[in-house]
């Protein structure tokens, strides 16, 4: 019984004295250069989640959103790191020093409306331009195969040829004489 209590002793000194020797350590979440932290994951999605409201939720919430995150530093992508480290900063140093009314003006809240009839005209080119680049591609591919099979029986042509050819004979005035 004795030993027992001084395993549970020492286990709770144990546990309780390493909780409470490092209580600023962070939580790694990915190492690298900076390790990706709990902390940094959970300001970012606060972050998204303020900047974009109900659309971050159509585009799969603040899950997906951390587990983006986490993936692009296991992958090792550099630029979607400065990425979030540049919105992690201005987050955390620029964010508390705007008013209200600013924030309202960053925040995209309401969804944006549907595209004007503008850009739909524009949609519809584009469209159009696409069709007409795909047709013309095809085009070149027909001639191009049409081509290959001019080639190819121009070579069979010549391959079927006899090696010889014909003489002018001046007795009869045709070309009937075999010349091998």
């Amino acid at each position: 019984m004795r030993a027992f209590r001084y395993i549970v002793l020492t286990a709770t000194l144990t546990l309780g004295g390493a909780s409470a020797a490092r209580p600023d350590d962070k939580k790694a979440l990915v190492p690298g250069d900076p390790p990706l932290t709990q902390d940094m994951v959970d300001d970012y999605c606060k972050m998204a989640d303020w900047r974009f409201g109900p659309l971050l939720a159509k585009a799969g919430g603040v899950d997906r959103l951390r587990q983006m995150v986490i993936n692009d530093w296991k992958n090792g992508d550099a630029s979607r790191q400065k990425a979030v480290l540049a919105d992690l900063k201005w987050w955390r140093d620029d964010y508390p020093k705007l008013s209200p009314a600013e924030r309202d003006l960053l925040s995209a809240k309401a969804p944006p409306p549907g595209p004007s009839p503008r850009d739909a005209d524009a949609i519809h080119m584009l469209k159009l331009q696409q069709g007409h680049d795909a047709q013309q591609l095809q085009i070149r591919a027909l001639s191009n195969a049409q081509a290959k099979h001019h080639e190819t029986m121009m070579i069979i042509i010549n391959n079927m040829r006899p090696a010889g050819r014909y003489e002018y004979n001046p007795a009869t005035g045709r070309y009937d004489q075999w010349v091998p």
